[in-house]
C-alpha cells in the first residue's frame, strides 16, 4: 500500500526562514561592528521587523509562487492549394499487315518503338495519357490479322508514356471473347489501365476511376457496335457484358454512380460515327447532347479518320446547375496505313488542363491544346512509319520534298478548320 504524502508543516517553514534571517543579520551586523553598538542594534531591529512581516501564521499551509508560462505563438493552418493536372488524348491506332510487317525484326520478333519516337515527349509530358487501340492484342492464337496486332504494338506505347487504352471499339470481339480476354490481359501486364470492355460480369457496373494527383477521374468508353465478324461471336448475352455499347440510359447511370464514388472528373470516350465522316453525323450530335447533359466533363470521338473541330458548350443539369464540357468529336488516326488522302494520314494529340480548387467536389478547366500529328512511310527495304509533329519546319531527311509540302498544307488546312479556340494549336 503506497504512503499519503504530508504536507510541509509549520515548524518546518519557520525554521527555514530563522536561518535565512541568521545569515542576513551576519552580512548586516558584522560590516557595522566597527560602528556604535546602537548602530549594530538598529540594524538588526528593522531586520527582526522584516522577517516578521513575511513570516506563514500557524496552521497555514505556504502556497509556492509560480513563476509565469512563456507565451507561445499558434502555427497558423496552411491554406490548400488548388491542384492542376494535365490529361492527353489522341486518335486510333490500326495495324492492317503492310504497317504490321514494319515491325518485324529478327527471329520473327516485333519492335515498334521507333514509330513514337518523334511524339513520345508529347505523350508522356502529361499525368495522364490515353489512345484508342482499334485492334486485338491477342497474340498469335489465331494468326495475325489485319485486327490482331503484336504484343509489340503495346509495348511501344507503353515506352512512349501511354498510360490507358481504350478498346472499345467495333473490332475488339473479332475473334472471339477469347480474344477480348487476352486483349485484356496483354494490356494489363504491359501496365495500362484498359477500358471500354468487361472480363467479368460485373466489371461493366464498375467503371474505372484513377487518382491522378488527388483528383479522382472517372473514364468511361463506349462503341457504337460490332464489326459483322464481331457481333457473331459469343451470345447475345456475353457480347452485353463484354463490351459497352453507347446507350445514353447506361451512360447516365454511369455517370451517376462515379460521381457517387467521388468522382470529380468524368471523361467519357465515344466510338462512333463512319470512318468517312468529315464532320460530326446527326446520330452522333444527338448522342453528344444526351451525354452532355449528364454532366460530363469531357467527350473524346474516335473511329472517323479525319480530325473533327473542337467544342465547348455550357450545359444546364437537372440539379440547376451549370456546367462547362469540351467535347472532341472525332481525334483522328494516330497509327495507320491509309493514304487515299492526306486528312487520313492527320491525327491530333489533344491536351487538357483541369484545376481543382480548394474545397470543391469537381474540376475545371483551364487550358486547352492540340497538336496535329502526320504518319510519314518511307521505304528502307520494306516500308517503314513514324509519327511526326505535323508543324515541323525541319524537314525529315527520309521525307521527300513532295511529301514535306503536302504534310505543311494538311496542317496548315487543319489549323484554319479547328483555329485557336477552344483549344490553341502548337506546331510541336
Amino acid at each position: 500500500m503506497s504512503q499519503k504524502r504530508r504536507g510541509i508543516s509549520f515548524g518546518t517553514v519557520f525554521t527555514l526562514l530563522m536561518t535565512i534571517a541568521t545569515i542576513g543579520l551576519g552580512a548586516l551586523i558584522f560590516p557595522q561592528l566597527a560602528g556604535s553598538l546602537e548602530d549594530v542594534q538598529a540594524g538588526a531591529a528593522v531586520m527582526i521587523q522584516a522577517l516578521a512581516a513575511t513570516a506563514v501564521p500557524p496552521g497555514v499551509t505556504p502556497i509556492p509562487t509560480l513563476a509565469p508560462s512563456p507565451q507561445t505563438t499558434a502555427t497558423p493552418t496552411p491554406t490548400p492549394a488548388a491542384r492542376s493536372i494535365t490529361l492527353s488524348f489522341s486518335g486510333q491506332v490500326n495495324l492492317d499487315s503492310t504497317l504490321r510487317k514494319a515491325g518485324v525484326r529478327e527471329s520473327n520478333t516485333y519492335d515498334y518503338s521507333d514509330i513514337f519516337t518523334q511524339i513520345a515527349p508529347y505523350l508522356s509530358k502529361a499525368d495522364l495519357t490515353l489512345v484508342t487501340v482499334e485492334t486485338v492484342v491477342a497474340g498469335d492464337i489465331a494468326g495475325f490479322g489485319s485486327y490482331n496486332a503484336p504484343d509489340a504494338i503495346l509495348s511501344a506505347l507503353r515506352q512512349a508514356g501511354v498510360d490507358v487504352i481504350n478498346v472499345a471499339t467495333e473490332r475488339i470481339l473479332d475473334i472471339g471473347i477469347t480474344g477480348l480476354n487476352a486483349t485484356y490481359e496483354t494490356g494489363k501486364r504491359f501496365g495500362f489501365d484498359v477500358i471500354g470492355i468487361n472480363v467479368t460480369p460485373e466489371g461493366r457496373y464498375h467503371p474505372l476511376i484513377v487518382d491522378v494527383k488527388g483528383v479522382k477521374t472517372a473514364l468511361l468508353s463506349y462503341t457504337y457496335g460490332l464489326s459483322s465478324t464481331g457481333s457473331k461471336q459469343g451470345t447475345a448475352s456475353q457480347r452485353e457484358d463484354s463490351v459497352n455499347i453507347i446507350d445514353a440510359a447506361r451512360i447516365r447511370s454511369d455517370v451517376a454512380y462515379v460521381r457517387e464514388q467521388g468522382a470529380q472528373l468524368v471523361i467519357v470516350n465515344a466510338h462512333w460515327g463512319k470512318r468517312n465522316n468529315t464532320k460530326p453525323a446527326g446520330e452522333v450530335q444527338r448522342l453528344v447532347d444526351d451525354i452532355a447533359n449528364c454532366g460530363v466533363d469531357v467527350i473524346i470521338g474516335t473511329h472517323p479518320t479525319s480530325v473533327h473541330p473542337f467544342e465547348t458548350r455550357t450545359v444546364h443539369l437537372a440539379d440547376g446547375t451549370e456546367k462547362d464540357i469540351f467535347i472532341a468529336y472525332s481525334m483522328g488516326n494516330l497509327l495507320t496505313n491509309e493514304r487515299d488522302e492526306a486528312k487520313d494520314i492527320l491525327g491530333s494529340i489533344l491536351t487538357l488542363t483541369f484545376t481543382q480548387d480548394p474545397g470543391s467536389s469537381t474540376a475545371r478547366l483551364t487550358d486547352a491544346r492540340y497538336m496535329p500529328t502526320w504518319v510519314m512511310r518511307y521505304q528502307s527495304g520494306s516500308y517503314q512509319y513514324r509519327i511526326l509533329p505535323a508543324g515541323t519546319e525541319q524537314q525529315p531527311p527520309e521525307m521527300t520534298n513532295t511529301i514535306y509540302r503536302n504534310m505543311r498544307r494538311a496542317y496548315e488546312a487543319l489549323l484554319k478548320q479547328n483555329g485557336t479556340q477552344p483549344a490553341l494549336p502548337v506546331a510541336e
